[in-house]
């Protein structure tokens, strides 16, 4: 990821949802990155998906219509981490 740039981060209720997820968007060629969940988030372990700023509404709607929308959204810039609402679902 460019640091310059911001980065959506997607946590799900559990990891078969992730992987539900990741499968559905890797058919569709979605634009993503699986990561482990930050810390600074959940100090569980477990997976998240990482989104460019710019392609996180299309992914997320995409997400919506397969009833797979994550349980929290995040927004990373640098080291900072800020819960989202993500209002266009």
């Amino acid at each position: 990821m460019d640091s310059g740039s911001g980065e959506i981060i997607l946590v799900f209720a559990s990891n078969t949802r992730i992987l539900s997820a990741e499968d559905f968007l890797e058919e569709r060629s979605a634009p993503f990155v699986l990561i482990p969940v930050p810390k600074e988030v959940n100090p569980n372990c477990g997976l998240a998906i990482s989104l460019e700023e710019g392609d996180a509404e299309a992914v997320l709607k995409v997400l919506a219509e397969a009833g797979l929308l994550p349980e929290s959204v995040y927004y990373r810039r640098g080291d900072e981490f800020s819960p989202r609402e993500f209002p266009w679902v």
